[in-house]
């Protein structure tokens, strides 16, 4: 399964949507599901428990522990070579960024975890891939 930043970043923050993106963890930790991300995913976490650190959303040691924990998961990160997201960004009309989720997610034949921001505007009847919107581990 292909997670993005969002439902990383939702498993952690109190004030989110935390149980789906927990119930995901919580299956890869079990070896049940093996998730994958682009290498962007590392900058866009960072970026994003940085920031919550900076607005005092969190404490400094609040943003090592989730960073720590993240690394921990041991997420299979993926290279892309540049512009393989390109035409998907542009079939889909989505940022460079969500094309690079669902640019892996096509390469390897896997479908997106629920709740991703990519997922958030693509239907069934406009995507080919999977959409794991009815994520039923637990």
């Amino acid at each position: 399964m292909i997670i993005d930043a969002s439902v990383l970043l939702s498993a952690f923050f109190p004030d989110e949507s935390q149980a789906q993106a927990q119930a995901i963890l919580r299956t890869h930790a079990a070896s049940q599901e093996r998730l994958k991300a682009p290498m962007l995913v590392v900058y866009e976490v960072s970026n994003a428990v940085w920031q919550a650190e900076r607005r005092g959303r969190i404490t400094s040691a609040q943003a090592d522990e989730i960073m720590q924990t993240v690394a921990e998961l041991d997420i299979e990160l993926q290279p892309l070579d540049w512009g393989e997201m390109l035409p998907m960004a542009r079939q889909y009309n989505r940022s460079a960024y969500d094309a690079a989720y669902l640019t892996l997610a096509q390469r390897a034949g896997e479908s997106l975890s629920p709740a991703t921001n990519a997922c958030t505007t693509l239907s069934k009847a406009n995507w080919n891939g999977r959409l794991d919107g009815d994520y039923q581990h637990e």
